[in-house]
């Protein structure tokens, strides 16, 4: 359903925008500020992005621009160096606050210590992301291939596979991965984002990316940034003064633009097309 937008607000105003996965990208930082935060994660810029090491270098968390989907992506392994025993991916129109989700409750796991942190979290917190949508009102479909559930205004969902592939062709990306978030206002035309998680990502960490892809407190933005296509479905409140010049003034200072500088390919080697839209399945 299309909200009226009021026509007063200005391109460079700081405003409160929901429902966050029809926000924008948003600030950047966010996704690895608990990792610079978290003592011993390496980093390092590459000709291929910017990656982070867990201390064990048994995870991953690397942005590759120059990517088939130009995003997030996040293994684990077994092992330091090991074969990936998962992976998450978050493709480049991602909102912020999604993929910082992930990246904090992995920062938290890790940095609890527990000899095994990957099913419900530091705290043994025992939820499913399909409780989590549940509660938000997000209702359930159900077909022979997917379980999915749709957020109210119907711009949004979250599948989750209902048949076995092999775990290496999932890990491969030759085949559909487990869980697949996904928004987006129009079939056809405008920004869209996806994200993936395969078979084996920690049920804890997908409840905390479930919680921020659900949520219904408004994010900030500069309402210029927001996708001119989602304006209609999303509403917008300015920040009150003075806070919004204060806040606007750190927005501005930290964009998706503000990561390091990634070099560029060189020009005779040939990225990947970009993939087709996940497809949005039918109600």
């Amino acid at each position: 359903m299309s909200t009226p937008q009021p026509d007063d607000q200005r391109p460079d105003q700081l405003v409160l925008v929901g429902p966050v996965y029809l926000a924008g990208i948003g600030d950047t930082a966010a996704i690895y500020d608990s990792l610079d935060d978290t003592r011993g994660w390496g980093k390092a810029i590459t000709d291929s992005g910017l990656c982070f090491t867990s201390p064990r270098h048994d995870v991953h968390v690397a942005y590759l621009p120059h990517s088939r989907d130009g995003g997030w992506k996040i293994t684990r392994s077994h092992e330091p160096l090991g074969i990936p025993a998962w992976t998450a991916t978050f493709s480049r129109y991602t909102p912020t606050e999604i993929t910082a989700a992930f990246t904090d409750a992995l920062a938290t796991c890790l940095a609890a210590g527990h000899a095994h942190p990957w099913d419900f979290g530091p705290d043994q917190e025992i939820a499913l992301p399909d409780d989590v949508l549940a509660e938000h009102g997000w209702r359930t479909d159900h077909t022979e291939m997917d379980i999915s559930q749709y957020s109210p205004d119907g711009h949004a969902y979250f599948s989750r596979r209902d048949y076995d592939v092999p775990d290496h062709a999932e890990l491969a990306g030759e085949r559909r991965a487990m869980w697949t978030m996904y928004a987006r206002v129009d079939g056809v035309n405008g920004e869209r984002w996806h994200a993936d998680f395969t078979s084996c990502t920690p049920l804890y960490l997908l409840t905390q990316t479930a919680r921020a892809f659900s949520s219904t407190e408004p994010v900030q933005r500069i309402r210029s940034s927001i996708p001119q296509r989602n304006l209609p479905y999303v509403t917008t409140t300015p920040v009150p003064e003075p806070d919004s010049d204060r806040l606007k003034s750190a927005a501005l200072a930290r964009t998706p633009h503000t990561l390091p500088a990634i070099p560029a390919p060189a020009t005779d080697t040939a990225l990947p097309g970009p993939t087709p839209p996940v497809p949005f399945p039918r109600r």
